[in-house]
C-alpha cells in the first residue's frame, strides 16, 4: 500500500507544518509516519518556529527521523532572516518549500492561514500529495498506546491514515474552507459538459497572440476603410 500511494522509492523532501495552537506533538507525528512506512532516511523540513519546546521535545522525533531541516539551515544567516522584510523571509522560505515538496503534512487542522493556503495552492498545482492526520480518529489509538496497549498500534494508525484523500480531488464539505479546497469551481476540465469549464489548450499563448494579431489587423483595415 505504501508503494501505491507513494510510488517514488525515496521521498526526499517531506514538508511538515506545525502552525496553530494545538498541533499534534512532534513525537506522535514521527510515530504516524513510521507506521505509514516512512524510513529514517526520509528528509523532513519543519516549517515552524519555536513551537516544540526546544531540543528536549525534538529528541524523540529526531531519533526517528534524523534528517531534519528548517529555514535556519537553508544557508540563510540569522541577520538575513531577521532583516528580510521584518522577518518574513523565513516564512516565505517555509511556504515555498511546503508548496513544492513531495508531501505536505499539516499537524494542525484548525484555522491556520499558512497551512490552509499551502493546501489549497498544492491542490491547484496538480493535486500534490497532502497527508492530513485525523486527530479525532487517532486520539483513542494513542491513548491505548500510552496505557501500554501497543500490539496493533501501527495497523490501527494505517487504517485511519489510509482512509484520507491524500490531496486528490474531492468535493468540499463544510467546514472545509474554499481556500483549502477550491475544486471543482476553480479547476478546468478536459471533457466538460459546459464549454466554459474546458481546459485551455497547451499552446494557449500562441492562440492568444494569433487572435491579438488578427484583431489588430481588423482594426487597421477598418481605419484604412474609414
Amino acid at each position: 500500500m505504501y508503494q501505491k500511494i507513494f510510488p517514488s522509492p525515496l521521498i526526499y523532501s517531506l514538508a511538515l507544518s506545525s502552525m496553530g495552537g494545538s498541533p499534534i506533538g512532534c513525537h506522535k507525528v514521527g510515530l504516524i509516519l513510521r507506521a505509514m512506512g516512512f524510513e529514517n532516511s526520509t528528509r523532513i523540513y519543519l516549517a515552524a518556529g519555536e513551537l516544540f519546546g526546544g531540543d528536549r521535545f525534538m529528541k524523540p522525533f529526531r531519533a526517528l527521523f534524523p534528517h531534519l531541516a528548517n529555514h535556519n539551515t537553508m544557508g540563510l544567516s540569522a541577520d538575513e532572516l531577521a532583516e528580510g522584510t521584518r522577518g518574513m523571509l523565513g516564512s516565505a522560505v517555509d511556504y515555498m518549500v511546503c508548496l513544492l515538496s513531495d508531501i505536505f503534512l499539516p499537524t494542525y487542522d484548525g484555522p491556520s492561514n499558512f497551512a490552509n493556503n499551502v493546501m489549497g495552492h498544492r491542490l491547484y498545482y496538480g493535486f500534490r500529495t497532502i497527508i492530513q492526520p485525523d486527530r479525532k480518529a487517532l486520539a483513542p489509538i494513542f491513548i491505548k498506546r500510552e496505557k501500554g496497549q501497543t500490539a496493533d498500534f501501527e495497523e490501527s494508525v494505517r487504517r485511519v491514515m489510509y482512509n484520507r484523500e491524500f490531496g486528490g480531488p474531492h468535493k468540499r464539505i463544510p467546514p472545509e474552507s474554499f481556500y483549502v479546497n477550491s475544486w471543482p469551481e476553480c479547476f478546468c476540465q478536459m471533457n466538460p459538459k459546459n464549454t466554459a469549464d474546458k481546459c485551455p489548450p497547451e499552446n494557449v499563448v500562441e492562440n492568444l497572440n494569433s487572435r491579438l494579431q488578427s484583431e489588430e489587423g481588423m482594426r487597421s483595415s477598418n481605419m484604412t476603410d474609414g
